[in-house]
């Protein structure tokens, strides 16, 4: 089972349910999808390169802030998970809805468990893209509200 982690904010929620359904000596992976969709603007609106300090700078500091997040999550998730169910973070860098896909395929996941977008700005930039996911999955995909 995968659960994507596209912002900012853990997606408790999708935890739960995926614990409901995930069978005893199952494997849970997170996949913490990191889009670089905004520095890609930041470095169009400034004329900066890929090598800018600032661009390189920004980079690390959402990566680390996106990170920092997970990893709480994580450690507060893994004391919660039941007995016989393994989870596992992975980080990965690019378009969200084609890592989930590569994901599915690598890990042959039989079930993606999304939460609903909370913010409004997420809904905008990602909204269309995960009812591509859905669309493109060749698993189940549960959205959770």
């Amino acid at each position: 089972m995968l659960i994507p982690l596209f912002g900012i904010h853990p997606p408790e929620k999708a935890y739960r349910k995926a614990l409901k359904c995930l069978k005893k000596d199952g494997k849970l992976y997170l996949l913490h999808v990191l889009d670089d969709a905004s520095t890609r603007s930041v470095r169009y609106m400034t004329e900066l390169g890929e090598v800018s300090e600032v661009v390189k700078s920004f980079q690390r500091a959402q990566r680390d802030l996106r990170k920092g997040e997970t990893e709480e999550f994580v450690e507060e998730a893994e004391e919660e998970t039941e007995k016989g169910v393994s989870m596992e973070t992975k980080f990965v860098k690019g378009a969200p809805v084609e890592e989930v896909l590569k994901a599915i395929e690598e890990y042959s996941i039989d079930r993606v468990v999304l939460e609903q977008l909370r913010q409004k700005k997420d809904r905008i930039l990602l909204g269309d893209e995960l009812d591509i996911l859905r669309k493109k999955a060749p698993c189940q995909v549960i959205t959770v509200p």
